[in-house]
C-alpha cells in the first residue's frame, strides 16, 4: 500500500507540475513581450528596421505552435518618449520584458524604470560605453561603440595613412561614445585630431560648424551619429566645397542616408556588425530567405538583431520560466547564443562582444569593403 500510495502520490505531483505550469500551458493565453521602438521621428528608419526583424521571429515562433504576443510602443525617437512607452508598457501590459530601445540615450534613461521595477531592458541596438553600468536589469545584443572607434581609428591611420582627422558627432551618448574611443585610439597610434566638436540632433543647419572644419584641412572627417543627420551633414558639406573622405560610425547603415544623400554618400565608409547575410550558415541562410520572402529586400544587422532578441529572449522564458527574475538570471547564464546576428554571450554587466567588419557606400548600396 506504501508502495501504491507513493506511485499514486508522484502521479498526482507530475500531473500537478504539468497542470500548475506556465501561465501558457494553464490558460493558453499568450505570452506578452513588449517592444519600445522608435516608430516615428529621427531615429524611425532604425525602429521599423528592427521591428520587421521581430515580428519575423515572432511569425516562425508562433507557426510553430507558441502563443506570443508582442506589444510595440512608439517611443517617437525622444528619450523622455523612450520612458514614457516603457512605463505604459509596465503598467497596462504588465509584461516582464521589454525589447528595442535603439538608441543609447533612452537606454540611459529607462534604466532606472527598468531597475526600479525589476523588469528585464533588452536592447537591440545601443552600443554607447555607459550601458554597461546601467544596472543589473539592462542587457544589449549590440557589441560597445568603443570598439568600433577603435577599430575605424586604427584603419585611419594604419591603413589609410591619415594623419590629421576632424571629429563631428552628435552631442548625444552615442554619438558622445563613438568620437571618445576614436579619439583615444587615433592618438594612441600618432594621429592628431584637428577639429573636435558635437552638433545637436535634428538641426537643420551644420554650416557654421563645417565651414570651421574646412578651414583646418583634415584628410578625413569622422561623423558620429544617426542616418539623417550625417545625410544632411554630407550635403552642406558639399554644398560648401569640403574636400575629404568620411568615416562614420555604424549609424550611417540606413536607407535614410542614401535617400537623402544620394550620389553624395558615395565613398563614406563605416564600421558596422559583422553580419553578412550571404554567408554560408544554414541558420542565417534560413532567416535571409524567410525575410526576403516577406520583405522582398535583404535583412541587415538591425534586422538581425531584432531577429535575435526575440529567439534568445524565447530561449530563456522556456527554460527559465516566464518571470523577470528568471528571465534576468537566465540572460546572465546564456553562453554561446547562435543568432543570426553572431554567436554571443552575455558577461556580468549584460554585455555582449561581436566582431565588427568595414562597409562603403557603393553604387547607392551599403557593401563590405574590400581592403
Amino acid at each position: 500500500k506504501i508502495i501504491i500510495s507513493a506511485v499514486i502520490l508522484a502521479i498526482v505531483i507530475w500531473g500537478g507540475v504539468k497542470l500548475f505550469g506556465t501561465k501558457n500551458e494553464k490558460t493558453n493565453e499568450p505570452i506578452k513581450i513588449g517592444a519600445v521602438l522608435a516608430l516615428t521621428g529621427n531615429n524611425a528608419s532604425y525602429g521599423q528596421s528592427t521591428k520587421k526583424g521581430m515580428d519575423l521571429a515572432i511569425e516562425e515562433l508562433n507557426k510553430g505552435g507558441k502563443n506570443i504576443n508582442i506589444v510595440y510602443e512608439d517611443d517617437k525617437s525622444s528619450n523622455d518618449g523612450v520612458v514614457s512607452a516603457f512605463q505604459k508598457i509596465l503598467t497596462i501590459d504588465k509584461v516582464p520584458v521589454a525589447l528595442g530601445f535603439v538608441s543609447s540615450g533612452g537606454v540611459l534613461a529607462a534604466s532606472s524604470v527598468a531597475n526600479s521595477s525589476k523588469v528585464v531592458l533588452l536592447s537591440t541596438l545601443a552600443s554607447a560605453d555607459e550601458i554597461k553600468d546601467a544596472g543589473d536589469y539592462v542587457f544589449r545584443i549590440k557589441e560597445s561603440s568603443a570598439m568600433h572607434g577603435k577599430e575605424m581609428a586604427k584603419y585611419a591611420k594604419n591603413v589609410l595613412g591619415f594623419n590629421k582627422v576632424a571629429l563631428y558627432y552628435a552631442n548625444a551618448a552615442n554619438g558622445i561614445s563613438y568620437a571618445n574611443s576614436f579619439k583615444k585610439e587615433f592618438i594612441n597610434v600618432g594621429g592628431n585630431i584637428v577639429f573636435d566638436g558635437k552638433y545637436i540632433e535634428k538641426s537643420n543647419d551644420f554650416r557654421s560648424d563645417l565651414l570651421k572644419i574646412k578651414a583646418v584641412g583634415p584628410e578625413a572627417i569622422y561623423i558620429a551619429g544617426v542616418a539623417p543627420d550625417m545625410a544632411q551633414i554630407l550635403v552642406q558639406a558639399n554644398e560648401l566645397g569640403v574636400k575629404t573622405i568620411w568615416l562614420a560610425s555604424s549609424g550611417a547603415e540606413s536607407p535614410k542616408l542614401i535617400e537623402i544623400a544620394k550620389s553624395i554618400a558615395e565613398g563614406l565608409i563605416f564600421t558596422t556588425p559583422a553580419f553578412n547575410p550571404n554567408q554560408a550558415n544554414d541558420l542565417v541562410q534560413k532567416f535571409t530567405e524567410a525575410y526576403k520572402q516577406k520583405y522582398n529586400e535583404l535583412p541587415d544587422f538591425i534586422v538581425a538583431n531584432g531577429y535575435d532578441g526575440i529567439m534568445v529572449i524565447y530561449d530563456v522564458m522556456e527554460k527559465y520560466g516566464y518571470d523577470s527574475e528568471k528571465i534576468k538570471n537566465g540572460l546572465y547564464a546564456t553562453k554561446n547564443h547562435h543568432g543570426v546576428g553572431g554567436t554571443f554571450s552575455f558577461d556580468e554587466f549584460g554585455e555582449v562582444q561581436k566582431p565588427v567588419m568595414f562597409k562603403v557606400v557603393k553604387n547607392g548600396q551599403f557593401v563590405k569593403l574590400e581592403e
